[in-house]
């Protein structure tokens, strides 16, 4: 406290002041931009979130999207969601990138290891792991339920739709905005 007395008790009016003025505006201007960037942030993390791909099963490793997600007309877009069911290699519930190939109305195929998409080809299965372990997968003919979508990497080995089934609409977090 004594220094703060002596500070001001010894100072030059005119080059202190200028000084302790001079200080104060660099120290209001720190505030203003950390609290402008506080709120920024705050408001971006509401509408925009942050993935990262653990996998080399399509072509991005870190992904901004986009929390709002509209039903309609979702193929062919990237989303990050939630993996509806336990694997034998990931949790369920494990965060997942994928791109949409087949979605609620649309017809999807399965024949041998082939899948369709309104009668035009969107990938096909292997029958065993990198490892060579056996991999069962998701059989479906007919139309896709609306809120559903069928998903796929863009690795031959990406492990998708093809061996686990649907994505549930209330499983996506976002979809993509933005990829590296």
């Amino acid at each position: 406290m004594n220094k703060i007395k002596d500070f001001f008790a010894n100072f030059d009016e005119n080059y202190d002041r200028a000084k302790l003025i001079k200080v104060l505006r660099i120290i209001s201007l720190g505030l203003i931009l950390f609290v402008a960037a506080y709120i920024l942030v705050g408001f971006s993390v509401k509408f925009y979130g942050i993935g990262v791909v653990q996998t080399q099963s399509i072509d991005a490793r870190v992904i901004i999207y986009e929390r709002s997600v509209e039903r309609a007309d979702l193929k062919d877009k990237l989303i990050f969601f939630l993996l509806p069911k336990q694997t034998p290699y990931f949790a369920k519930h494990s965060n997942f990138a994928k791109y949409v190939r087949c979605e609620g109305g649309d017809i999807l195929s399965v024949k041998g290891l082939q899948y369709f998409c309104n009668d035009d080809l969107i990938g096909v299965a292997k029958t065993e792991d990198k490892n060579g372990k056996r991999v069962e997968h998701f059989v479906f003919n007919g139309q896709i339920p609306y809120g559903q979508y069928f998903v796929m990497g863009t690795h031959e080995r990406s492990y998708d739709s093809r061996y686990w089934g649907f994505v549930n609409y209330n499983l996506i977090k976002g979809v993509s905005v933005w990829k590296i």
